[in-house]
């Protein structure tokens, strides 16, 4: 039973963004108070009200508020396991490097800003930031949808390499030669407050790949629809990237229509991602549908996920049927790092990474785990390191297509949090199965008619030998 308060506990200006301020794996808040001033909301395990820690301004630098809506999230950047602070305002993105201080009253230290702005024109349109391992090279690319011209005229997606922005070039041309574009910002619809898009792996290849909603460009009442956009190889594109996003028109049909957000989700706890799609209703209510993704070949994956194993001190200790303490795994957290590297069948080296919910707010609609694609490989994971709070633990050799829970109990000493392993069968070795199954019942089968056979054999054999005339006999 909650005993909810008459009064708010915390007032924010626009949505806030969760994140663990002083890793005690215990959920806070960041946001503009009423006051625009950024702010960190800090919890306890006792029900208190939270604690108020306001961020410093950045230094060296114009003080900018955080505009609304954002891309904030919660990540590490520079590759030390520990998360730190991505912040948008109005020209630019602003990287603050998280730092273990003792006091704990600034956990975050400003570092630079990535500027965003388009020069010699104030008609675009800059989406929601979404992170991903663009190329596998183990580092997190911010991903940016743009548009510009009234109406997203022209939209192209941007990638950014850690110096600078690079356009990818995708083509919203489909076979009709109709030219798609972005939706632009509807402030009156929750799910168009901004351009968003959301990243998984959805055919298990090791790329990431986009969902992002849609509209024809030269169609009088245009029909708003969310695609898919896969992550493949460009030959075509600039020196710095070779990948690129294309369009699959008809990855999601017949669903798309009238939709005006999609979200990966493993509803089948497979492995393998499924599909969430939001559709706007002629009478303005929104109605969820959901696609399954069924892949026409047998591809590998690792699914990873990263919990808090708090126990609650409030609720009944739970026991097994043999009186032992049940194990408590907690919530996820957000931002813990995952890398892994494996070997693929051609014997080149792959490797990736992701972040668990680096974002929160906005209906960024992350997945809430971490599942990489191995494509058709085989091969064990030869490492999977996770990281969080500047410590990190690796485990090796591990089963493909297998999920695991990791839960990083104590903080301080990574080389004792726990990994449960639960391995999903491939259909290759369901496959397996079945033609082992066929062979040995086609054996019995040869064994059975050989066996009646040889009872035949013998049974006419003593026939004629009871017949048989003995002269002996005489």
């Amino acid at each position: 039973m909650l005993n909810c308060s008459k009064e708010p506990i915390i007032q924010t200006k626009g949505e806030a963004m969760a994140l663990d301020f002083n890793h005690d794996m215990i959920i806070d808040l960041y946001g503009l108070d009423p006051n625009d001033t950024r702010s960190f909301w800090i919890f306890n395990n006792k029900r208190e009200p939270p604690k108020v820690v306001h961020q410093a301004m950045p230094t060296g630098g114009t003080a900018q508020t955080l505009i609304i809506p954002n891309a904030n999230a919660y990540l590490d950047l520079n590759g030390d396991y520990l998360a730190d602070l991505f912040l948008q305002t109005k020209t630019s993105y602003e990287i603050w490097y998280g730092i273990n201080e003792k006091d704990g009253q600034e956990n975050f230290s400003y570092q630079n800003s990535i500027t965003y702005e388009l020069v010699g024109s104030n008609d675009y349109v800059v989406g929601q930031a979404v992170f991903m391992d663009f190329e596998l090279r183990g580092v997190q690319n911010i991903v940016v949808p743009f548009c510009v011209q009234e109406n997203c005229k022209n939209s192209t997606i941007f990638v950014h390499d850690g110096h600078m922005f690079y356009d990818v070039h995708v083509n919203f041309k489909d076979p009709h030669g109709v030219t798609w574009g972005f939706v632009p910002p509807d402030p009156n619809d929750v799910y168009l407050k901004t351009i968003t898009a959301r990243s998984g792996d959805f055919n298990l290849d090791g790329y990431p790949d986009l969902l992002v909603t849609l509209q024809p460009l030269s169609v009088a009442k245009p029909v708003m629809q969310t695609f898919l956009l896969e992550n493949v190889a460009c030959k075509t594109c600039s020196k710095k990237f070779k990948r690129t996003f294309e369009v699959h028109w008809t990855a999601l049909a017949p669903m798309g229509n009238n939709t005006v957000a999609g979200a990966f989700y493993d509803f089948y706890q497979d492995g393998v991602l499924d599909v969430i799609l939001m559709e706007k209703q002629q009478n303005g209510n929104y109605r969820p549908l959901a696609f399954r993704n069924t892949l026409d070949y047998d591809a590998n994956f690792v699914k990873v996920i990263v919990l808090t194993g708090l126990v609650n001190v409030l609720n009944p200790t739970l026991r097994t049927p043999l009186g032992r303490k049940k194990r408590t795994y907690g919530s996820n957290l957000p931002g813990p790092i995952i890398t892994y590297n494996t070997t693929t069948q051609d014997g080149d080296q792959q490797s990736g990474s992701s972040v668990q919910l680096p974002q929160s707010s906005y209906f960024a609609l992350q997945l809430p785990y971490t599942c990489f694609g191995l494509g058709r490989t085989p091969n064990f994971v030869d490492q999977l390191v996770v990281g969080l709070y500047g410590k990190w633990h690796s485990w090796t050799q591990l089963i493909p297509n297998s999920q695991i829970i990791v839960v990083p109990k104590p903080l301080d000493q990574p080389q004792h949090w726990k990994a449960l392993l639960f391995v999903t069968p491939s259909k290759l070795i369901l496959m397996s199965v079945v033609a082992l199954g066929g062979t040995c019942l086609v054996i019995v089968l040869i064994i059975l008619v050989l066996y009646v056979k040889e009872k035949r054999e013998d049974r006419q054999e003593r026939l004629q030998e009871s017949h048989r005339f003995h002269f002996d006999a005489m």
